[in-house]
């Protein structure tokens, strides 16, 4: 059954288009990464398919409910963590600022009591009894997510959420995604960890100036986008070459092989010029730093 449908949605501000025609659809109990540059367009779907921002055409249904136009029984459907999210309610706990959302979204008091407890149960907040204004920004974050993951909907929209978090936390969170994935709730996640959400996603929506690039499973996308290339070469600083691809990343430089010779040929020109390096294996994140969506 179909989680997310998305037809030809289009927003403009102004003469920028964010946008552009997006269209792609999910199943229920997927999840969904979304990737791209800062300003593709990820938050912009977000904020739309949240009800946070009307289209300028399109349409998405969610759970076989359409939008727009946004009732209230459509707002009932999802839960959403926005990537700017904050807490404000400093002299509350964790364990109060959860309640207090969860009493607001509907839940029964002892409902409401019970799901808090279990959610800072399953997040690890052993510092569910202190007040916000003494936590650190890693451990509000964590709570925020704890929050909007204690509700039980059938969809969540997370927008950056593993911003601030360090990677044990991390991969904590994509094993609870993934826990609420097999109950059936469909996840719409964006992130910059491109390989760790290609590692959890069932499918991936790559979208460049405001339009989808690419969409599919994230083997599919390597092998569509990365089967002409052999390995990629880390250089650990800087490196030129015009025989080969040269990608400069930071402070490093990544040379992208074709064959097995030419990888030979360019381990054997770094050795001579005494430059450190590594061989690794290429990623869905190869797809944007190689250059080869158009």
């Amino acid at each position: 059954m179909e989680g997310i449908t998305v037809q030809g949605l289009t927003k403009r501000y102004g003469e920028v288009v964010a946008l552009d025609s997006v269209s792609f659809s999910i199943g229920r109990g997927s999840i969904l990464g979304t990737i791209g540059p800062n300003g593709a367009g990820k938050t912009t779907l977000i904020r739309i398919l949240s009800c946070l921002l009307r289209p300028d055409s399109g349409y998405a249904t969610i759970h076989g409910h359409r939008i727009p136009p946004c009732r209230d029984s459509v707002k009932r459907l999802f839960a959403l963590l926005p990537q700017e999210a904050r807490a404000h309610f400093y002299t509350l706990t964790p364990l109060e600022y959860i309640y207090h959302y969860l009493r607001m979204r509907g839940y029964p008091r002892e409902e409401a009591r019970a799901r808090a407890r279990e959610a800072v149960e399953e997040f690890g907040i052993h510092y569910h009894d202190r007040m916000v204004s003494t936590l650190s920004g890693g451990m509000v974050r964590k709570m925020l997510l704890a929050m909007v993951l204690s509700a039980d909907v059938p969809v969540y929209y997370l927008d950056e959420p593993t911003v601030g978090l360090d990677v044990e936390n991390r991969l904590k969170l994509w094993d609870i995604l993934r826990r609420r994935a097999k109950a059936g709730s469909t996840i719409l996640v964006t992130s910059h960890y491109l390989n760790e959400i290609s590692s959890i996603c069932d499918k991936v929506l790559l979208i460049k100036d405001g339009r989808v690039a690419a969409f599919g499973e994230p083997e599919e996308l390597g092998r569509r986008y990365l089967s002409g290339f052999y390995s990629k070469i880390v250089v650990l600083g800087e490196y030129s070459s015009s025989e080969h691809m040269v990608r400069r990343v930071g402070k490093n430089t990544i040379v992208y092989t074709r064959t097995r010779t030419e990888e030979r040929e360019v381990i054997a020109e770094l050795e001579d010029a005494g430059l450190p390096f590594r061989v690794e294996e290429l990623t869905i994140e190869d797809i944007f730093l190689a250059g080869v969506l158009r």
